[in-house]
């Protein structure tokens, strides 16, 4: 049953409960640049690309990543930033393969012990957190973060690039 915009919905407390997640979008500096980024360098498909505006899906995640209009994260700010779950030796070979692409990623690093995470950026700077729950060797010997942020674990301004290449 559909309802219109002049009729009034049943009133409950609290919010309702959402469907799902739709999509996050970002900016960029420069949409064919981050086309590439998405694609070539983090295996995501294109769903929709207009003149300033495209939808790359990431592990079953839809990214909307925008040129106009946009603003940026500044200095060695973390938040905003979107994380991927990965693999203990997918974590290890994401780190080569962006080594390789010339583009800088953080040093792994735990807040428990128990996990390992790890930050690079897109090329306009925007934050992408690498997160492995459990499994990853020495875990517990990385260096610690708080219970939230990275506090002096990382530094996130030294992750900045201006050229990047496909190896």
């Amino acid at each position: 049953m559909s309802m219109t915009m002049t009729e009034a919905a049943p009133v409950e407390n609290g919010p309702p409960a959402l469907l799902s997640f739709a999509h996050l979008s970002i900016p960029c500096r420069d949409l064919e640049e981050a086309k590439r980024f998405y694609v070539d360098v983090l295996g995501g498909t294109i769903h929709l690309e207009q003149p300033h505006f495209l939808i790359v899906k990431i592990a079953d995640t839809e990214i909307g990543i925008g040129s106009v209009g946009c603003s940026f994260v500044q200095g060695d700010a973390e938040y905003p930033h979107f994380a991927f779950f990965a693999a203990p030796d997918a974590m290890l070979r994401i780190k080569a393969w962006l080594e390789r692409c010339g583009i800088p990623s953080s040093n792994f690093w735990t807040r428990r012990g128990v996990e390992a995470l790890m930050f690079f950026r897109d090329p306009s700077g925007n934050v992408i957190e690498l997160f492995c729950e459990q499994g990853f060797e020495g875990a517990e010997n990385l260096p610690r973060g708080p219970a939230r942020g990275h506090g002096t674990a990382v530094d996130i301004e030294a992750l900045r690039y201006r050229e990047w290449h496909l190896p």
